[in-house]
């Protein structure tokens, strides 16, 4: 088995001395340095894509990594020659504080963790979007949205985690386990960033708050009691990372601000706060919000309006960061869904977010609003009761429901506010926390205009997946309530009573761990058994290619193969799946008149009433086959598949006993390949 993956060291070694060159040359605190570097890394990416030149990028990257970092080092070490001993132990106590050496524990152990166990994806949006934008992005050196897939639509959701994901294994081959260690890293560089600049005599505050960090993750994420858990550490999903980041942002300018650190390097967090996903656009605001107003009222000199000008462009440039960003990819994802649309695909299809939020604002204020906002008046009113009562009575994490949550968090804070030795500290601390409050009302109108006017109505009904939506707030929340505990615990004069409260802390989030969350439904012992399904898929695919490869017919390259799956009853994730696991073969979704991506294929006069039924005719099928498809690949047929297409393949269950068979698609019909076998 291999330990050791080399893309994996190189890309870590990167973040190591990009980070070392940040602080010793940068002035920006080594805890601090792993969330710079990802975010640089990722906002460089994602421009770098979108004039494509992904590949170039990487590389540059990983070059001025490795020189600007061992040029930093080295010159540090030269400047001691006389006392070298000295001067190791000078450059381990500034790039290795409490915060930095909580990153590189976690990321390490992760590392090898993920390397042995070699978990993979498991859930529908992980095949239907975040893990297949990682792999095609990965496979193809090109950012997933101008990728070649069988889909007839436009992938145009944030690529900022993507791009990571392709950093972290850019030397290498893809691996799904190398997306979940690409995102903990970034979590893990946020929770640095909460443990802040501390340093070693502050051990004991440091340990037990970065427990705490760990932990966070967990508390919302769990909805009910060793029912539903969802694997934060093993996720591919971007809900978690929008709102560890969006917490993690304020923490660093926090923390940045307490150093005297340099302002820049809050501006490429900011950005990548924004482009994560789209509908968490807005936590990148509130962030940006904070540090704004944070900047304005408390980073200046006496008297108060000295370096005013100074400060409200600083200001403005905490919203020009993650604004400018979001904006560019905007422009450009557009233009894409314009071609593709022009091609025959789908172009744009939500509302204009901006429009959204003006007509929404009217409708409260019992303005006149456009037809298509004054049709659904009625259900944004509704909607709004809905989101009121979920708050004071959903459960939305191991503490109970939001209501909870907020009377937890203000407990917190006022402890914090009751440590600080100062009233202009406490009145800081204080509106820091309340500008969050604030942002949260904001949230929740997002959320509220989300669900009434570009969300369908299955999704509006019972507010579907409103405790995933909510929680990356609620997480980002909890993020800063620990990031202004940890700031109040190092400047009060009660150092005891206060690093026990941090203690007691953890430990109240480890009682919960325990009891809510079996060590196999975690990261640290979970089930290798739930991947079966996926390992099977897996071997399939790879059977069904080596057929493909072997098979003396083929047309053209292997990568150049297109083809049809039919696995009867499914609800598009085994499709998806298989579209993921196929790649790069392409798996074609289907007519879009007529249906496809997974479900149940038939003639019309076999329709069984399924939401997923495909009503194609033999003529129809064997037409769309021949235009579009080079393979057809059968892992799953019924009665209704045998009884519609018996004339295309005559007895299929007799060819293929098991029911998995391969076909070439020819000019005169179909033509068996080989029965595709797999170990069970």
């Amino acid at each position: 088995m291999q330990f050791v993956y080399v893309d994996i060291l190189i890309a870590l070694a990167a973040v190591f001395l990009l980070g070392a060159f940040f602080t010793l040359k940068g002035r920006l605190h080594a805890a601090l340095a792993p969330l710079c570097v990802l975010a640089c890394y990722s906002t460089a990416l994602t421009l770098g894509g979108i004039v494509h030149l992904l590949r170039p990028t990487a590389l540059l990257l990983y070059a001025l990594s490795f020189g600007l970092g061992l040029w930093a080092i080295g010159s540090e070490l030269a400047a001691r020659l006389h006392r070298i001993a000295e001067a190791q132990r000078t450059l381990a106590q500034r790039l290795l504080p409490p915060g930095a050496l909580v990153f590189w524990l976690l990321t390490l152990s992760f590392a090898l963790y993920f390397a042995v166990r070699k978990p993979m994806l498991g859930l529908y949006d992980e095949y239907s979007f975040w893990g297949t934008a990682a792999k095609l992005t990965s496979t193809q050196n090109v950012l997933f949205a101008e990728a070649k897939i069988g889909w007839p639509w436009q992938a145009t959701q944030n690529c900022g985690l993507i791009t990571l994901s392709y950093f972290f294994q850019f030397f290498g081959e893809f691996a799904a386990w190398k997306i979940h260690l690409a995102y903990d890293a970034l979590l893990f560089a946020c929770f640095a960033a909460v443990v802040g600049t501390m340093k070693w005599k502050n051990y004991s505050l440091a340990f037990p708050m970065a427990v705490a960090c760990w932990l966070t993750p967990y508390v919302f994420s769990v909805t009910e009691k060793q029912i539903y858990v969802c694997h934060v550490y093993m996720l591919a999903y971007g809900d978690v990372p929008a709102g560890v980041v969006f917490g993690g942002a304020v923490a660093f300018w926090l923390a940045l601000r307490k150093q005297k650190g340099p302002y820049w390097a809050i501006l490429p967090v900011l950005a990548l706060a924004a482009n994560i996903k789209s509908n968490t656009f807005v936590l990148s605001l509130a962030a940006a919000g904070i540090v704004a107003v944070d900047v304005i009222l408390f980073a200046g000199q006496k008297p108060w309006h000295k370096g005013l000008g100074l400060r409200l462009a600083k200001a403005a440039g905490a919203f020009a960061a993650p604004v400018g960003l979001y904006g560019i990819w905007g422009r450009y994802t557009l233009a894409l869904a314009q071609k593709n649309a022009e091609s025959g695909g789908f172009g744009v299809t939500d509302q204009n977010l901006v429009t959204v939020a003006v007509n929404g604002l009217r409708m409260l204020l019992g303005l006149p609003v456009e037809s298509y906002y004054a049709a659904r008046s009625e259900r944004f009113f509704s909607y709004a009761v809905q989101i009121w009562n979920a708050f004071f009575n959903q459960k939305v994490s191991m503490l109970g429901t939001g209501f909870r949550v907020v009377c937890v968090m203000g407990i917190m804070v006022l402890w914090a506010v009751f440590l600080l030795p100062d009233w202009v500290r406490k009145v800081q601390l204080a509106l820091v926390w309340a500008l969050t409050a604030v942002c949260f009302a904001g949230y929740n109108f997002m959320l509220l205009l989300s669900y009434a006017f570009i969300f369908n109505d299955v999704s509006g009904t019972g507010l579907v997946d409103y405790n995933r939506y909510v929680c990356a707030f609620y997480l980002g929340w909890f993020l800063i309530t620990l990031a202004l505990l940890t700031l109040a615990a190092r400047e009060t004069r009660w150092r005891l009573l206060a690093g026990g409260s941090i203690l007691g802390l953890a430990a109240l989030l480890l009682l919960s761990f325990y009891v809510y969350i079996n060590p196999q439904l975690s990261v640290i012992e979970y089930n290798g058994a739930e991947f079966a399904e996926a390992r099977g898929c897996q071997q399939e695919v790879q059977a069904v290619v080596a057929a493909i490869d072997a098979d003396p017919g083929r047309q053209g390259s292997l990568k150049e193969q297109r083809l049809f799956l039919i696995t009867q009853g499914d609800d598009g994730q085994r499709w998806f799946q298989f579209s993921y696991e196929f790649l790069p073969v392409m798996l074609q979704y289907g007519s879009t008149f007529l249906g496809g991506g997974g479900g149940t294929y038939g003639t019309p006069e076999n329709y069984d009433n399924s939401t997923y039924y495909h009503a194609y005719s033999e003529e129809d099928f064997l037409a769309y086959l021949q235009e579009n498809c080079d393979y057809l690949f059968i892992e799953n047929i019924d009665e209704i598949f045998a009884d519609s297409y018996s004339d295309l393949f005559g007895d299929v269950r007799s060819n293929a006993p098991r029911g998995m068979a391969l076909y070439r698609v020819t000019d005169t019909g179909l033509e068996w390949v080989a029965n595709i076998e797999v170990s069970q």
